[in-house]
């Protein structure tokens, strides 16, 4: 018997190395079809392409994917209740209190655990409806304020009624923003947002009298980087890629009585036709890597347990220490029953006597 030599052991080496490698590659191809999502729009869109679907892709490149942008959760809700009888869309990214009512219509399907196994670095809190609704991102609610017309930044929710902002605030507050400040408003004056939201709606009527429009176009971002106004209330992700594409001129402030979260859930659809590579792209999207990248990106607060983020991204995304401890989170199950109530307040006792 010949003794294999060193030139022998090599080939045999390099074809073993072929066949793992082609066995790989047929891994990732074995999965194919195709995925819609439907979700949030503008910038946040822009950076789940890059920071989410394209790394998806490039692990599974059998499964095709393609993103439509929402004008808003409701909107996206409104065509996912349209197509129910034969849905087009796999995967919907919409504001958890919007997705609680859109499980009740039966829109969504469970996630199945063996499949979508980042469930387990999942916090409880974040998995809602049996695992309909998940939890995979949180977006602070902050005060954005301009960088120059601004020398001393707010550093408390109650500066929104200092009057030197005399009509220079925009506020839209009929939809999550409204809801999300509410809470937070009724924590600084001691009162259980279950119990009553009354020290809260009169806490919006003290900065009334400061704000210049609740409707602000063609968005709150825009009329703080043009001047139109001094300070806006809105959220913190885009505002931090705004404020690191343009010049800086976005400033923004996490007050120190902490904030809350608007919490993005990601969701199967109820009768998608492509279940299976819909739920490895959730399983993706969960994961600690895909969401540690898009909370060091695009400054979105991360779910996944695993997930530890540097002290400089957590303050982009938290504000300083002081905020963080007061950070708190809200009961979003009781929040979707009590919803629409609360717009209609906001809209009933503020802003149609301002």
């Amino acid at each position: 018997m010949t003794r294999p030599t060193i030139r022998h052991l090599t080939a045999i080496l390099a074809a073993a190395t072929a066949f793992t490698l082609g066995g790989i590659a047929m891994a990732q191809d074995a999965t194919t079809g195709s995925v819609h999502i439907v979700g949030f729009s503008g910038v946040f869109a822009d950076n789940y392409q890059k920071f989410i679907i394209e790394p998806f892709k490039a692990q599974h490149p059998g499964i095709e994917v393609t993103y439509e942008q929402s004008k808003n959760s409701a909107e996206t809700l409104a065509l996912l209740t349209l197509q129910k009888a034969d849905p087009t869309v796999d995967v919907a990214l919409i504001d958890v209190a919007v997705a609680i009512k859109g499980n009740a219509e039966g829109l969504f399907a469970p996630l199945d655990p063996a499949v979508v196994t980042n469930l387990a670095d999942t916090p409880d809190w974040a998995r809602i409806g049996e695992d309909r609704n998940i939890a995979f991102s949180q977006d602070n609610l902050v005060i954005l304020y301009n960088t120059q017309t601004v020398s001393e930044p707010p550093t408390s929710w109650t500066d929104l009624k200092d009057p030197k902002y005399q009509g220079r605030i925009a506020a839209r507050l009929a939809d999550t923003r409204g809801v999300i400040l509410i809470p937070i408003l009724d924590k600084i004056a001691g009162t259980d947002y279950k119990e009553s939201i009354d020290p809260a709606i009169a806490a919006i009527n003290e900065f009334a009298p400061n704000v210049l429009t609740w409707d602000p176009a063609p968005d709150c971002y825009a009329v703080v980087q043009s001047g139109e106004v001094d300070l806006s209330i809105c959220w913190n992700g885009r505002a931090q890629y705004l404020h690191d594409t343009q010049g800086g001129i976005i400033g923004i402030s996490a007050p120190k009585e902490g904030s809350i979260g608007q919490t993005n859930t990601i969701n199967l659809v109820e009768g998608s036709k492509n279940a299976e590579a819909a739920q490895l792209f959730i399983n993706y999207a969960l994961s600690a890597e895909a969401q540690a990248t898009f909370a060091e990106q695009s400054f979105y607060g991360p779910v996944n347990s695993k997930v530890e983020l540097t002290d400089a991204v957590a303050a982009r995304i938290y504000g300083s220490k002081e905020a963080q401890a007061a950070q708190t989170s809200l009961d979003w199950p009781y929040i979707a029953t009590v919803y629409s109530d609360w717009i209609q307040r906001i809209n009933r006792e503020v802003i149609a006597f301002n």
